[in-house]
This record gives C-alpha cells, sequence and structure tokens, in this order.
C-alpha cells in the first residue's frame, strides 16, 4: 500500500473496513514506554473490530496493552468502537473539546442534529420526501457508534509523546468542528486524519452551532483557511484516515484549493441566470445521487456559496423557509 515509505520505528498503521463509501480507515499504533497508543479505532462493526484485535495480535499485543486512545475528529468511522475498547482496555480517551458533546452524549446529540440537518435541507429546498429518506439513513449510521466519555483534552498548542518523541497538536477544523492532526516537526511528519486525503477531496460538512443560537460555523471557509496554513509547514510526509501516504503535501494543497476556487466558480456561473435555491443548484452540479450523497452534496454547495457570500459576489434571502441565493453585492 504505501511501498518505499518507512515510518518511524515505534508507529504502525492498521488499515481496516469500514461499510462507508470511503473505504477502510487508517488507525495508527504507537508504542512507547507506558503502552499503546490508537490513533482512531474505526466504527463499530464487527468485521472491523476483528481486523483491529488481529492486527493487533500479529504486531505481538494485546488489547489489554493499549493505555490511550486518540479520537482526531468524532465521525463513527473513526470514533464508533471507541467506548467498548476504552471500557474492555481501561484505557483514557483523548479529543479536542468541540467533539465531547457528541462522543459523550451520542443519543441527545444525535437529535440536535438530525432536526438541524433536516431544516437546513427544507431551507436549501430539498423536496420533503428526500428529507425524510436522508433523515432515516443518517438515523441508521448510529448503529456504528456507541458513546465514549474522553477523559482528556487535546488542544491547539499542546503536545503529546508518541515513541518517546514530542508531537503537536493541531486544531484543523473543516471536515469536522473539532478535527486534529499531529505533527512531529523534527520528522516533518503530520497524521492528516481527514483533513488531508490523497485520492479523495475532504467534505467539510455543514455543522450545527455548539450550542443554541450562537452562528453556524462556516466549515468550508475554515477549511481552506487551515489548508493554507499546513501547507506553510515543512512535511515530508502526511498520514492521512483513509488511503494510500501522501509524499507530495503541497502540491495536493494547491489541486485541493484550486479545486474549490473551481467549484465556486461554476456555482457563481449557475447563479448568472437569477435566483436559483441550494437543492436547484446541487441539481445542476450533481445531477444523480443517492439520498446520502445528495445530502453531501449539498452541504458542499453551501459551503462554495458562504465562500462567494463573504467575497461580496453573492446574496440570500429566505422566502416562505427557502433560502434563494442570487449573484449581487453584499450589504454593507
Amino acid at each position: 500500500m504505501h511501498p518505499g515509505i518507512t515510518l518511524p520505528d515505534y508507529l504502525d498503521v492498521l488499515t481496516i473496513p469500514t461499510p462507508f463509501p470511503v473505504g477502510p480507515v487508517n488507525i495508527y499504533l504507537a508504542r512507547g514506554d507506558d503502552g499503546l497508543t490508537l490513533i482512531d479505532v474505526g466504527p463499530r462493526f464487527e468485521p472491523a473490530q476483528e481486523a483491529l484485535r488481529e492486527k493487533l495480535t500479529e504486531c505481538g499485543y494485546r488489547l489489554s496493552d493499549v493505555r490511550r486512545i486518540i479520537l482526531t475528529h468524532a465521525h463513527s468511522d473513526h470514533c464508533g468502537l471507541a467506548g467498548e475498547l476504552a471500557e474492555e482496555a481501561g484505557a483514557e480517551v483523548f479529543s479536542h473539546p468541540a467533539n465531547f458533546s457528541l462522543l459523550a452524549n451520542y443519543a441527545d446529540e444525535r437529535e440536535r442534529w438530525l432536526a438541524f440537518y433536516a431544516a437546513l435541507m427544507q431551507e436549501a429546498g430539498m423536496p420533503p420526501d428526500q428529507i425524510v429518506q436522508v433523515d432515516r439513513l443518517r438515523r441508521g449510521m448510529s448503529r456504528y457508534m456507541t458513546p465514549v466519555r474522553p477523559t482528556a483534552t487535546l488542544k491547539e498548542g499542546d503536545t503529546l509523546q508518541l515513541g518517546g518523541e514530542e508531537w503537536q497538536v493541531l486544531h484543523t477544523p473543516g471536515h469536522s468542528g473539532g478535527l486534529i492532526c499531529l505533527y512531529q516537526p523534527q520528522r516533518q511528519l503530520l497524521i492528516s486524519s481527514d483533513h488531508l486525503l490523497r485520492d479523495i477531496s475532504s467534505n467539510p460538512i455543514v455543522e450545527p452551532p455548539e450550542q443554541e443560537g450562537r452562528e453556524r460555523p462556516r466549515r468550508l471557509v475554515e477549511y481552506m483557511r487551515q489548508l493554507q496554513r499546513i501547507a506553510e509547514l515543512p512535511i515530508e510526509l502526511a498520514l492521512p484516515g483513509h488511503g494510500p501516504f501522501i509524499p507530495d503535501v503541497r502540491d495536493l494543497i494547491a489541486r485541493r484549493l484550486a479545486f474549490h476556487d473551481e467549484r465556486a466558480r461554476q456555482i457563481a456561473k449557475l447563479l448568472q441566470n437569477g435566483a436559483r435555491t441550494t437543492y436547484d443548484l446541487t441539481l445542476s452540479l450533481f445531477p444523480h445521487l443517492d439520498p446520502v450523497n445528495r445530502f453531501l452534496a449539498v452541504s458542499e454547495v453551501i459551503g462554495h456559496l458562504e465562500v462567494l457570500e463573504l467575497q461580496g459576489e453573492v446574496i440570500s434571502a429566505v422566502e416562505d423557509g427557502v433560502r434563494r441565493w442570487q449573484i449581487g453585492p453584499s450589504p454593507r
């Protein structure tokens, strides 16, 4: 999978299956004097749990040797198994504070997020029958996740020891609000999680505000800002959450930024003939999608519209509960 690439002798990659279209997830195993650290754990999915145990055995360990679990973000393909594994191993669980509510209070937070997405899809102009389908499919995702209460925080500016070396915590919101990367400056090595993937573009998914009544975060805007930040670091190799390692980080980031700029230009061109709903724009860009991918596409288009809005190129107004976008200067 990664020919010619050598990791530090204390670090291994364990690639395990998921039931999701993104495919297998990369889990990183770090050995230290105080036991094992797992960076992400995979979904609550029997083949994933079996594969993780088998790969630990192949490395000469058991689950009980795991002393620490680091969760890079609160998506089930990365953290779904954490509750069961932490309880069985007696391991500490570390994550960014922005992930705590969703990880620990999963049932309540899931309901809040589902209500937010139903309202967002309605505002986008998605037909009611499709909103119901999206809600049903997203509710089904809950079977891949069990709650877990983090015991320690990892936030911007923190450091932690892996294999006797100091790694820096970088908070890189975008793909999710609580996503962290881990950076070892001497080795110029980055564990990038889903912030940077080689073969697919990370989708900065629209999320509700952390607290009701606050402004909703602009995840694509944040994502592009964090990509630019990572491009300024000296990085020889990035270890992603899915797919092959990334040796050409700056080139890949340049391509990702160019992609998002081109997509924003496509959307602006579609608006030249008059006001459109987000859902209408999504159909023009992606005419044939299943409900889950339609939801992701609407989320992506919202992100690009917010970029154009901040640049003063588009404006929007809500009428009868549906938001319509058009070319025009933002009010000053």
